[in-house]
């Protein structure tokens, strides 16, 4: 990966909380949505969302800019948390 190891671990960890939240809420988003028909988008746009903005303030610490290098990698390790969200609505 080309995304520097520390902050490849902590949009990691930030992503992981995400989904342990997600997990403590989901009775809740169950009743509140219940005529949503795919909740586990809504949920993972929401958690990716969340991520992205921590790996560009990671950067932004570094006072560097993510290459279009970086932001490839982003995409493919948020999407390896994709089944773990969808097994939330199943």
């Amino acid at each position: 990966m080309v995304i520097p190891t520390d902050v490849k671990k902590f949009v990691e960890e930030h992503i992981k909380m995400m989904i342990s939240q997600t997990e403590t809420y989901l009775p809740f988003i169950k009743v509140a949505f219940p005529y949503s028909n795919n909740i586990a988008d809504g949920v993972y746009n929401l958690i990716i969302g969340s991520a992205f903005s921590v790996f560009i303030n990671q950067f932004a610490i570094k006072m560097k800019y993510p290459t279009a290098d970086d932001f490839t990698d982003f995409g493919k390790l948020s999407l390896k948390y994709r089944d773990q969200i969808d097994q939330f609505f199943k």
